[in-house]
């Protein structure tokens, strides 16, 4: 009886190792040395907007109504802004524009939680780049960024 024990042993092990040569995952193709990152897909320019945009000195910023760790990182470009806002789990990012004076915008980034506390969710971050659109470009005018959370 053992015999039979044997050969079903080695026949499973034999089906194991040649499985393992199978499927081997294809070879990383380096992208060609002359092909810049900031032309591949999803990445931003190197070189700030024709427009007068880019990135929003902090200097510019109020973030003390952001919570401790929130990231403080606004691209400009004409009317409209690039916010990195920051999302986890079930949590969604987003943000509103409020008041639009002429010496300062207000924003406000929020996070939407589902209500329901039996959803299980991930333990992970994101930080999306989240777009508003302004009444004018904004220049050089105070950004105040808010934030809320909120339940749907």
């Amino acid at each position: 009886m053992r015999w039979k024990e044997t050969i079903i042993g080695v026949a499973a092990g034999v089906l194991v190792l040649t499985g393992c040569g199978q499927d081997q995952p294809a070879p990383v193709e380096s992208p060609p040395a002359s092909q810049e990152l900031t032309k591949m897909p999803g990445r931003q320019p190197a070189e700030p907007p024709a427009d007068g945009g880019g990135q929003v000195p902090a200097a510019q910023l109020d973030t003390t109504g952001l919570p401790k760790g929130y990231p403080a990182d606004v691209r400009a470009e004409g009317s409209t802004l690039v916010i990195t806002g920051q999302e986890g789990g079930c949590s969604k990012a987003g943000a509103e524009v409020g008041e639009q004076r002429g010496d300062r915008v207000t924003v406000t980034m929020t996070e939407t939680k589902p209500a329901d506390k039996n959803v299980m969710c991930t333990m992970d971050m994101r930080y999306p780049p989240i777009t508003v659109r302004l009444d004018a470009p904004l220049g050089d005018r105070l950004l105040v960024l808010e934030y809320v959370q909120r339940t749907d």
